[in-house]
C-alpha cells in the first residue's frame, strides 16, 4: 500500500509539472477574453482546469488500485490540492527560468500583487513571495493523506467489540 501511495504522488506531481508546461507554453492567455466568475480572480478557465485536475486525481489514484469511497474523496481532494500548488509553482518557476520571448516578468518568480498571492496573500521570502495558500494546500493534503492512511475498514469498526 505505502509504494501505491508514493507511485500515486509522483503521477500526481508529473502530471501537474506538464500541465504547467502547456499552461505557460501553449495556453499563455488564460482568461480567453472572459471576465472573472468568482471573487474577481477565477475565471472560467480555472473552473476548467479544477475539473480536469479533479478527474485527474481521481483517475490516478483508481489505476494505482485504491478503492473506497471515502478513502477515494479524501485521496482526491488531497492530491487535486499538492497538484494546484506544484502546478502553479512550476509555472512560475517556467517564468523565472526559461520565460517567453515578451514575457513581461521574464525572469521573476512569484511577486507579491500577483493573481496567486490575492487569495489569502503572501509571504516574502528572501526572492520571492510565497502565496499563502501554498501553506494551507499542503497542511490539508498532509492531514487527508495521514488520515486516509490510518482510516480502519467501516466493518473492522462496526464489528469491533
Amino acid at each position: 500500500m505505502q509504494l501505491k501511495i508514493w507511485a500515486l504522488i509522483l503521477s500526481a506531481f508529473v502530471f501537474s509539472i506538464v500541465y504547467a508546461f502547456v499552461e505557460y507554453y501553449v495556453i499563455r492567455d488564460t482568461t480567453f477574453g472572459y471576465n472573472p466568475v468568482m471573487f474577481s480572480l477565477v475565471y472560467p478557465y480555472h473552473l476548467a482546469m479544477a475539473a480536469v485536475f479533479g478527474l485527474t486525481a481521481y483517475g490516478l489514484q483508481t489505476m494505482r488500485g485504491i478503492k473506497g469511497v471515502i478513502p477515494s474523496i479524501i485521496l482526491s481532494g488531497a492530491l487535486f490540492s499538492s497538484m494546484l500548488v506544484v502546478e502553479d509553482f512550476t509555472w512560475f518557476a517556467l517564468r523565472a527560468i526559461a520565460p517567453l520571448q515578451g514575457d513581461y516578468n521574464a525572469g521573476k518568480l512569484i511577486e507579491q500583487g500577483e493573481w496567486t498571492t490575492r487569495f489569502m496573500g503572501s509571504t516574502d521570502a528572501y526572492f520571492t513571495a510565497i502565496p499563502n495558500w501554498y501553506f494551507a494546500s499542503l497542511a490539508f493534503s498532509a492531514i487527508s493523506m495521514m488520515a486516509a492512511r490510518g482510516r480502519r475498514p467501516l466493518a473492522a469498526v462496526v464489528s469491533a467489540p
